[in-house]
């Protein structure tokens, strides 16, 4: 099956509200309305991606509203750094189809690490002290979250620890495999070769493959979140039956996805959502 084609550059009236268009001076609106159709055009070109996406977020939605309150007080603190993982997921996956690929690798990298530190602190609640006394006693937590991150806040996390230094390198940090995505050359008027930068915006192959896999983060991320308060969660069979269809729909999409772009397994990649050298895997 073909992906649906990307439809053609609108008007600015079917991008923008009257008052956007009114008050935004017209060199960053050029960028606001690359921006705003690359949402668009993402969710109509790849449907099952963004389908996805929507689905794991109401699981999400369903499992905070079943945790409300919480039963046990060494779990509250741990749960708030959660909503803000999850929040992080939604600025990352609506950046991610906008096409602002590296930002939205940098949040989901955040997102990564609230919920290794909640996760880290409902394996040990003593931990919260040492959590919350940051200013208090810094090398207390650098001891606790920073040092030996493998083998200590990523403890039993091996995709989220593997994904965590992916995104650090094409997201966060100031490096070559940041950036590269966003430069291109360019032939001028004059047959000049000139360099360019694209504040947004990536082939549609790539496009669509990195979305998906930045949506499996977040499902590690949410399998992560349902495991640690599993007691609870697991007494909502609407949630389990949820959580069982977006599994079938995830794994369809892949198939798909393999298929539309011709895409080979990578060698040894059973369980990874990553390749060697940070391309997608599917």
């Amino acid at each position: 099956m073909e992906p649906k084609s990307l439809p053609k550059e609108p008007e600015e009236t079917e991008l923008l509200l009257p008052f956007e268009s009114q008050h935004i001076p017209p060199a960053y609106k050029e960028y606001y309305k690359i921006k705003r159709n690359n949402f668009f055009a993402s969710i109509q070109g790849f449907p099952e991606v963004w389908r996805c996406h929507i689905l794991l977020d109401e699981i999400w939605l369903r499992e905070f509203e079943d945790l409300k309150p919480p039963r046990d007080v060494t779990q509250l603190f741990p749960l708030m750094l959660f909503f803000n993982a999850h929040a992080k997921m939604r600025v990352g996956i609506e950046l991610a189809l906008s096409g602002c690929m590296a930002e939205a690798r940098s949040i989901l990298r955040d997102a990564i690490e609230f919920v290794a530190h909640a996760h880290t602190m409902l394996r040990d609640p003593q931990l919260q002290t040492v959590w919350l006394r940051r200013n208090d006693d810094e090398e207390a937590f650098k001891n606790a979250f920073e040092r030996h991150k493998k083998e200590g806040l990523f403890k039993g996390l091996d995709e989220l620890y593997a994904k965590w230094g992916e995104l650090s390198e094409t997201g966060s940090h100031a490096t070559l495999n940041a950036m590269c995505d966003r430069f291109v050359i360019a032939e001028s008027a004059d047959g000049a070769l000139e360099w360019r930068l694209n504040y947004c915006g990536t082939e549609p192959h790539m496009w669509a493959m990195s979305l998906f896999t930045m949506i499996l983060t977040c499902f590690v991320m949410e399998r992560t979140f349902f495991n640690d308060y599993e007691n609870r969660l697991k007494l909502d069979y609407v949630l389990v039956r949820m959580r069982n269809e977006f599994e079938k729909y995830k794994e369809h999409v892949r198939e798909l996805m393999k298929v539309r772009y011709k895409i080979e397994p990578p060698p040894a990649a059973k369980g990874i959502i990553l390749t060697a050298g940070g391309r997608p895997a599917l």
